[in-house]
């Protein structure tokens, strides 16, 4: 089965690129223990060459999306492309290690995104529990982790609370692990894609003050003017979002 594939290059080594190349069928043969998430792709924790890895499989069995991958590149390669244009731009993404297409003539099969097993404390989601330490603080980091992104050009689509991993870090407190980065765009970010991805994040309303300020700050806007248009955006995101868990079974159904 003909195979496509990078490496990053401290790892584009004879015995990586063999483990790379068995991977469709590896991953297979993986215990029920090494997987992390199931449902549409699956999320593995694997260990090689010593090294704690992460390996994600993307199964592409619709029609569309086969044709889709013709002329766009697979969720695997994004993944580890977006996840370098991150970490360039010193925000913080687990270290990519590779990505690895398997094709059936000309349609993509599956694609697999390699990268490493970063342990951390919590998800943002867990912000939403009042008795979590140094809530405000991790809500100012927040702040200023969307606005460094923002400044440098970066809009993560997909920037819901599970993919925001907060970090302990000796000496400096936290950072945050941003993963799932296949849907991202480049370019100046609008003021309303923005407002959306602070939307996203979800937090409480009791730390939307000091996420607000902080990016506010950060990116030298009027608090009052972010604050106003953070709320609008707010209340049309949360009725997207209850239209498209409403329509998800369907949706699915038919591949969408």
């Amino acid at each position: 089965m003909p195979l496509k594939m990078q490496i990053a290059n401290s790892f584009d080594q004879p015995v990586w690129r063999r483990w790379l190349e068995d991977l469709p069928e590896t991953v297979t043969r993986f215990p029920e223990e090494k997987l992390l998430q199931g449902g549409r792709n699956q999320l593995f924790r694997c260990d090689f060459e010593n090294q704690d890895l992460v390996v994600k499989r993307f199964p592409n069995s619709d029609v569309w999306k086969k044709v889709a991958y013709r002329i766009c590149d697979s969720k695997a390669k994004r993944s580890y492309l977006h996840t370098q244009r991150l970490n360039q731009a010193g925000l913080h993404s687990p270290e990519p290690v590779a990505w690895v297409e398997s094709w059936e003539g000309q349609w993509l099969k599956e694609s697999f995104y390699v990268c490493f097993y970063v342990p951390f404390d919590h998800e943002a989601r867990q912000l939403h529990q009042p008795h979590l330490p140094q809530r405000i603080e991790k809500a100012r980091l927040l702040g200023q982790s969307l606005a460094k992104m923002h400044r440098a050009e970066i809009l993560h689509l997909d920037l819901t609370p599970g993919n925001l991993l907060y970090r302990p870090v000796q000496n400096s407190g936290w950072e945050i692990q941003i993963v799932d980065n296949n849907r991202m765009r480049f370019g100046p970010v609008p003021r309303r894609a923005a407002v959306t991805s602070l939307a996203q994040a979800d937090l409480p309303d009791d730390l939307l003050p000091s996420l607000l300020s902080t990016y506010a700050e950060c990116v030298r806007t009027p608090f009052e003017e972010l604050e106003q248009a953070f709320c609008r955006r707010r209340q049309s995101y949360a009725l997207k979002w209850r239209i498209k868990n409403a329509t998800r079974p369907w949706r699915r159904k038919i591949g969408l």
